[in-house]
């Protein structure tokens, strides 16, 4: 009899992965996408389940759970650290509709149901063929017929000049003693000594010089997971695609959003390239032009229909778009590495002043009076660029509007109702990371940085009088120092100190708080009772 495959066969276990809140895990994100391809996405209304392989510290997981309390979401990770402290969090949290399960992908749960998303990050390029081989059946035993899968990967050819990077903190790392954060720590003085004497691997390989910098500054348990697994993989798009085919599901799109589009990933003059082009070709060819070394793959068994643009609505009428900054304007220019791109004029022009700082569904701007001058196809393009572009932003639902003006909120006694978010800005320590909280009505979670989470539960604890002196004194009494931003220098004047927080503070009354109330996430005291 042939045991199965160890779970820890060649793969990091002896340190802790690193949390984190990762937005394209949304389903609305997910579904959003699969609908701009003509597939119709997962109905959520009436609930629906999403599983996590490899959850880690769950910090997506708990995160949309409390974003989604009609969702059913379950998790699974084989390390004991990663889901015991996900179990602590469902209890502190109040959490009823999440299930961890520590376990490997080889022997899951018989009583396992099937899933409307299944999504699995930093996983697939990680584990052992037989692994992947596991998780491969698991999605094609455990997928509702209309489900969707998000797979993330290291790929080609964004990974070609990086390799020798990889090669050589796996070499060393295997010639000192220790756990992996100490190993890859020592593994990596050893490569930036070579990248600081500028060896020709690193010389004439500019790109591997950068990662090298980046990775000295980057935690080292990440490090540790990232590079030293044993089977760690990078693949070419094409080979991932044909996996999946293998088990009945085609590709249903990918993120980023601008990867949608080969005009954003390839530059105007190679159009020829994309046209008639198979959809394995299209995707490989977006990869070379943008030298892209990570994907965010969606997967589905549905078909890709040619869809009108109300059949489009209606199947994603749940949907809705927002203007994504207040400060938005025409002409709006993006650069996605050696493209650049704009929207100017009509109908964004006439979208920017109609829509306002309100959330519109898809229905909803093809039946605007204001927009009937525009045909359905031109405002769903418009719709599909802005998106692509940073222009609009998805939600899951519709944000609160209006909200009131700065100055009010800047007075107002503040409450966050969530458990979940109440707990994640208990902060013991800063460490310059995301936090992410829950909205309710976004059904995802957004992200603020620590410090920001610090004023934010200063405030609801409390209230605003002297709050920038609190905020110095925490710092100073925890021997955090902030950072001149152009050089980095630590500012420790305590009058300096002083002024730094004051232009934080400001910055979080002016633009942090807002979108928090326009989510849900803060209420004004009085309105708490609510969501």
């Amino acid at each position: 009899m042939i045991s199965p495959p160890s779970p820890s066969a060649g793969y990091v276990t002896d340190v802790a992965y690193l949390p984190g809140y990762y937005p394209f895990m949304a389903p609305a994100r997910m579904r959003y996408v699969a609908s701009l391809h003509g597939i119709r996405p997962p109905a959520v209304r009436e609930g629906f389940d999403f599983l996590e392989l490899g959850c880690g510290f769950g910090s997506t997981l708990l995160t949309l759970a409390a974003a989604n309390p009609e969702g059913r979401f379950t998790g699974v990770d084989f390390m004991p650290v990663h889901t015991g402290h996900i179990e602590r969090e469902i209890a502190a949290s109040n959490l009823d509709n999440v299930r961890v399960l520590c376990a490997d992908f080889a022997a899951l749960p018989a009583d396992l149901p099937q899933f409307d998303f299944i999504t699995l990050h930093g996983v697939f390029s990680w584990v052992s063929p037989e692994l992947r081989r596991c998780v491969l059946e698991i999605i094609r035993r455990h997928l509702k017929p209309d489900g969707i899968v998000e797979v993330t990967y290291n790929c080609m050819p964004g990974w070609s000049s990086l390799l020798p990077v990889r090669t050589l903190l796996r070499k060393f790392a295997g010639q000192f003693q220790g756990d992996s954060v100490i190993r890859v720590r020592q593994a990596l003085a050893v490569v930036a000594e070579m990248r600081k004497a500028d060896i020709p691997i690193f010389h004439d390989q500019p790109l591997a010089a950068q990662l090298v910098d980046r990775l000295v500054q980057a935690d080292p348990h990440y490090v540790a997971h990232e590079y030293l697994n044993e089977h760690w993989t990078v693949f070419d798009a094409a080979e991932v695609l044909a996996m999946f085919h293998g088990i009945g599901l085609g590709h249903a799109g990918r993120l980023p959003y601008h990867h949608n589009h080969w005009a954003l990933c390839a530059q105007p003059q190679f159009s020829g390239q994309f046209q008639g082009a198979d959809l394995a070709t299209v995707e490989t060819l977006k990869d070379h032009h943008a030298n892209v070394m990570f994907r965010w793959d969606l997967f589905s068994s549905r078909p890709r229909e040619a869809w009108t643009p109300r059949e489009r609505a209606e199947a994603a009428g749940d949907l809705f778009f927002r203007i994504a900054s207040p400060q938005a304007s025409l002409p709006h220019t993006v650069t996605y590495g050696g493209v650049t791109a704009g929207i100017a004029g009509p109908p964004h022009d006439r979208m920017l002043e109609v829509m306002g700082s309100s959330s519109w569904s898809l229905p909803m701007l093809l039946d605007a009076p204001h927009l009937a001058a525009f045909t359905p196809e031109a405002l769903v393009e418009a719709v599909d660029a802005g998106v692509a572009m940073g222009l609009f932003r998805v939600d899951g639902g519709p944000v609160i509007d209006p909200i009131p003006p700065a100055k009010s909120l800047a007075s107002a006694a503040l409450a966050v109702p969530l458990a979940f978010n109440r707990r994640a800005l208990e902060r013991e320590d800063l460490a310059n990371e995301q936090v992410g909280l829950a909205s309710l009505r976004t059904g995802a979670g957004h992200e603020i940085g620590d410090l920001h989470a610090v004023i934010l539960d200063e405030l609801i604890t409390d209230g605003h009088g002297g709050i920038e002196q609190r905020i110095a004194a925490r710092l100073a009494r925890t021997e955090k120092h902030l950072r001149e931003h152009s050089t980095g220098r630590p500012i420790t004047d305590p009058e300096e100190r002083a002024k730094a927080v004051g232009a934080i503070c400001g910055d979080f009354f002016a633009t942090v708080l807002p979108e928090l109330v326009r989510q849900g996430i803060v209420t004004l005291a009085a309105a708490s009772a609510g969501h």
